[in-house]
């Protein structure tokens, strides 16, 4: 199904090879679990983050993985998940669609607020009164009407957003000129063609940024039910430029030129911004919003060239399907979902341990993912867990 009777007026794009969905599949599960990764850092962190658990072993190099991480991973996740969201739509129909993503992202949300966030919540009550006993400030947000938390949940609630959105705007599209949409295929192909193109989405990207909680967050995650319009606006941008770009998937090469360069200066973005961002500028300072200006500019440009960079060297050298990484690519979803009360019974189980953070931090790694991907094998592939959250997978035959 085409978003619009432009279809049929631009060059229709060549279809997908099968290697580069590979690649891209791969991607979304590694953007998954390098959500893992992150959760299982903070507690190291010398930046005192507001998290359940603080240890007593803290590293800078937990501050610096963290930040790297953190600043495209989300980021990355709605442009990738704009791409696909438009392969679903394109193949399923606007009915189609609706009933798919409900079932895939709108279920395992609902099921989740009402299983998984009791259980983080007692343990992040627990976390917190160790931090207590041993005389650490805490933070304390607000108590509001709209403060119900989502926890790691949100980016669900989010995709529903987006795919509710996407739904209106294809259905608006429909009523245009095909001429509107072939000056903005031609716009978007001068767009993904020009090296300058993380550059080009800068500033919108630093409106959405501008009245966040701290320089480069957009808002405080999993806080409240009720998404923030800034929010909604700034992941929205990621996951248009996905959803086009499948429109115009011929132009995913793009994405494979300049990979050095990109990354190089993806690392000098972050750099700046870090160099800013730990001055800690007051409002009374005479350079003041030169400075943040500056800041939100160098995050903004670290989001876009890593999300670009990062699909692109997926795209040239991780397309080629291999089953193991099918199957950890299938189980990414139920652990990402399932791994936030895992982590963090085994952050505050360690935080007094005096062994090194980058120990310790290994064998909460170590230990949660052996047993999610046990508990994914064992309980989840090959039940209505794994058919809800992937669909059916034919269990493999023993002689």
């Amino acid at each position: 199904m085409s978003d619009s009777p432009a279809a049929t007026v631009s060059t229709p794009p060549p279809p997908h090879r099968e290697e580069r969905l590979h690649a891209l599949d791969n991607l979304r599960a590694i953007a998954m679990l390098l959500g893992i990764v992150l959760h299982a850092g903070i507690s190291f962190m010398t930046l005192n983050f507001g998290w359940a658990a603080r240890d007593v072993s803290l590293h800078w190099s937990f501050d610096l993985m963290v930040g790297l991480i953190h600043g495209f991973r989300m980021q990355l996740f709605f442009f990738l998940a704009g791409f696909f969201g438009r392969l679903l739509h394109e193949r399923l129909g606007d009915a189609g669609f609706a009933k798919q993503r409900f079932k895939r992202i709108g279920v395992p949300f609902l099921i989740g607020l009402v299983t998984l966030m009791p259980l983080v919540g007692v343990l992040w009550a627990w976390g917190l009164r160790q931090l207590k006993a041993q005389g650490q400030t805490l933070f304390k947000p607000e108590q509001r009407l709209d403060s119900i938390p989502t926890g790691h949940l949100w980016f669900l609630e989010y995709l529903l957003v987006f795919y509710a959105l996407a739904l209106v705007v294809v259905w608006l599209a429909r009523r245009l000129p095909a001429s509107r949409f072939s000056a903005g295929d031609r716009a978007f192909d001068w767009l993904m063609r020009s090296p300058l193109k993380a550059l080009v989405l800068v500033p919108p990207t630093v409106l959405c940024l501008w009245h966040g909680p701290m320089w480069g967050e957009v808002e405080q995650a999993g806080v409240s039910f009720i998404p923030k319009l800034r929010a909604v606006a700034y992941y929205g941008l990621f996951f248009g430029v996905g959803w086009w770009l499948h429109r115009r998937r011929h132009q995913l090469g793009e994405l494979a030129r300049h990979l050095k360069s990109g990354f190089a200066f993806a690392l000098l973005a972050m750099f700046i911004h870090g160099v800013i961002f730990a001055t800690q500028p007051r409002p009374a300072q005479a350079d003041y919003l030169t400075l943040k200006v500056a800041s939100l500019s160098c995050a903004a440009l670290y989001a876009w060239l890593m999300t670009f960079a990062v699909t692109g060297w997926f795209l040239r050298f991780a397309g080629q399907h291999q089953p193991w990484v099918r199957y950890l690519a299938d189980a990414s979803y139920w652990c990402y979902l399932v791994h936030l009360p895992l982590v963090l019974w085994l952050q505050v189980l360690v935080a007094k341990w005096p062994q090194h953070p980058w120990v310790k931090f290994t064998g909460i790694m170590v230990v949660t993912m052996a047993l999610l991907l046990a508990s994914y094998h064992w309980c989840v592939r090959y039940t209505w867990i794994g058919r809800l959250l992937n669909g059916p997978r034919e269990k493999p035959k023993t002689d």
